[in-house]
């Protein structure tokens, strides 16, 4: 009999995490989702258990630069509001440089353009505490930097929501 009962409550615990499971697969991809649906100008693509998000690079900062252009802030409310309806992920941002100037430059540019980008959040009421950033500098670039339409690519700064079940 104690067999039968290990058995029962071994299998229902794999269903359970199978249940988990699926319910996180089936969260993230309300979430990717209503991004998409919310983000015309932006790529947004579902990962493995995660969403990224690239506004593309020309209208998101000016070469040397870590402030926000004016036309993307109804962008990132839009963002914004659709990263509150789902308050089970965290936000990871990552800024991102061409590979003009100096190492330790671009190390500082690409987290001012993190940071920048994680108070617009806050500023349109995303919870600050679900929110880290990584200045990246000219790691992991997109596209080739010998050419201007490359190094513009490769400034840029990606969001990536995840998942994160509240203890």
């Amino acid at each position: 009999m104690k067999l039968f009962y290990s058995l029962l409550f071994g299998g229902l615990l794999i269903m359970s995490c199978r249940t988990a499971e699926q319910q996180k697969k089936a969260y993230m991809r309300h979430t990717f989702h209503a991004i998409k649906k919310a983000l015309d100008n932006a790529e947004v693509s579902s990962l493995s258990d995660s969403v990224r998000v690239i506004f593309p690079s020309n209208i998101m900062f000016g070469f040397d630069s870590a402030i926000i252009k004016a036309e993307l802030q109804p962008s990132l409310h839009r963002f914004a509001k659709a990263i509150n309806k789902f308050d089970k992920t965290a936000v990871l941002i990552s800024g991102y440089t061409d590979n003009i100037g100096d190492d330790s430059y671009n190390e500082r540019l690409s987290a001012q353009r993190a940071d920048t980008a994680k108070s617009a959040l806050i500023r349109n009421a995303v919870d600050p505490v679900r929110i880290s950033t990584w200045g990246m500098g000219k790691r992991h670039p997109v596209a080739d930097n010998a050419t201007e339409e490359g190094r513009a690519k490769n400034r840029r700064v990606e969001f990536i929501i995840l998942y994160e079940a509240k203890k």
